[in-house]
């Protein structure tokens, strides 16, 4: 570990803040302590960290914004999750935002030190990286083309407006400007206030949009058969000739529909499973295949990486356990060699350890057997959307 490193401890629970920083004082630590993710901020701008280790259930100011700040203003400070409600949807979304870390309480000294040294760790070996502008230094300008000096805007205003007034006067947001914002769905949201963590797609927003279009959507089955009354024709038939857009917008009076809110039919994307259960590969095939994707399957490791050495797919299912080679570096091979290719774990032995680091190594999902054809389907929309953004 790195000698006498400075470290923030963020609990709102005093008692959890002591025992941590007994435990790192022991090897020599230098520790300063807060009690909500606000406090936190507020000593983030006034001193320097190696590593802060946060709780991601904090009132005001949740361990996750906390994170999110810190990625953006302090790139060069780690940041090490602790839990009372550990789950692997929380690992994996704080593995993405730029954690370090993750432990889940209660936990051991080792454990406490193990994950300690391997995030100060990651600060020697990672290359330099640009701090955020220095506008909020005690004496430092304000304001490019007019300056002011930092003492006299606190003198005028306050701590708070000085800390989010970036160098061109315009305030820039931050997580203390409203501890219940939610960054998914662009408001204040009391679930995301409790939990601190926001699923993949805000549900508000998601029934907002529903019902906005809910009158003007046409849904047209592309596999409805017949189109045209008076002089029929098969939809693959007219999809071959013309193209699978063009049929699934063809009315049965033959003429096609624009209608404002409807999606035409988009190609599937190109899918390989690979898993040594030919009843996942088989579950799998049928439920993708339902949503209009090209699916292909690889029962034996080095046959999954032979189809994407001659094909290119979209994306890739990957079980963990293989008999002949370990799936975390069937993944880590793949993203290194196909790095554009995006991969879901697909695992009957879950554990946040293992979604954390399936993460690190490049994962876009992670899905613990046994699943529903919802949470399939679900993970996968979302991971091709990403790419095709």
């Amino acid at each position: 570990m790195k000698t006498n490193p400075k470290i923030l401890v963020v609990d709102d629970q005093p008692a959890v803040c002591e025992s941590v920083g007994k435990i790192l004082r022991k090897r020599g630590a230098n520790i300063v302590q807060a009690f909500d993710g606000q406090a936190a901020i507020d000593r983030l701008e006034r001193d320097q960290f190696d590593l802060v280790i946060a709780d991601l259930m904090m009132p005001r100011v949740s361990g996750m914004e906390l994170l999110r700040y810190v990625r953006q203003n302090h790139p060069k400070v780690e940041v090490v999750m602790i839990t009372g409600f550990a789950s692997i949807d929380s690992a994996v979304e704080a593995t993405k935002i730029g954690a370090a870390g993750y432990v889940a309480k209660p936990f051991t000294p080792e454990e406490l030190m193990s994950v300690t040294e391997q995030a100060l760790a990651r600060i020697a070996e990672a290359p330099p990286k640009p701090e955020a502008p220095a506008a909020t230094e005690a004496g430092a300008a304000i304001d490019v083309d007019e300056p002011f000096d930092r003492k006299e805007v606190v003198a005028a205003t306050s701590e708070m407006f000085a800390d989010t007034v970036a160098a061109s006067d315009v305030q820039r947001g931050t997580p203390m400007a409203d501890p219940m914002w939610c960054p998914k769905g662009e408001m204040a949201c009391k679930k995301y206030f409790k939990s601190g963590v926001c699923k993949k797609d805000c549900p508000i927003r998601m029934r907002e949009r529903k019902q906005a279009t809910k009158s003007q959507t046409v849904y047209l089955s592309r596999t409805q058969g017949i189109i045209d009354v008076d002089m029929p024709f098969n939809f693959e038939a007219v999809a071959a000739a013309t193209s699978p857009a063009y049929a699934a917008a063809v009315s049965r009076s033959d003429i096609p529909v624009h209608v404002a809110g409807y999606e035409p039919y988009v190609e599937g994307s190109d899918i390989l499973v690979i898993d040594d259960e030919p009843v996942v590969c088989n579950s799998l095939r049928r439920i993708l295949s339902r949503h209009g994707h090209h699916v292909d399957q690889a029962l034996v490791p080095d046959e999954g990486l032979e189809k994407i050495g001659s094909k290119k797919y979209d994306l890739v299912l990957l079980d963990l356990r293989m008999p002949g080679r370990d799936g975390m570096e069937m993944l880590s091979t793949i993203k290194q060699k196909w790095p554009q290719t995006k991969v879901i774990i697909v695992t009957g032995y879950a554990s946040i350890e293992s979604a954390v680091e399936a993460t690190r190594r490049g994962a876009s999902h992670y899905i613990a057997k046994p699943f529903t054809p919802e949470e399939v389907a679900r993970a996968t929309s979302e991971v091709l959307q990403e790419q095709a953004a």
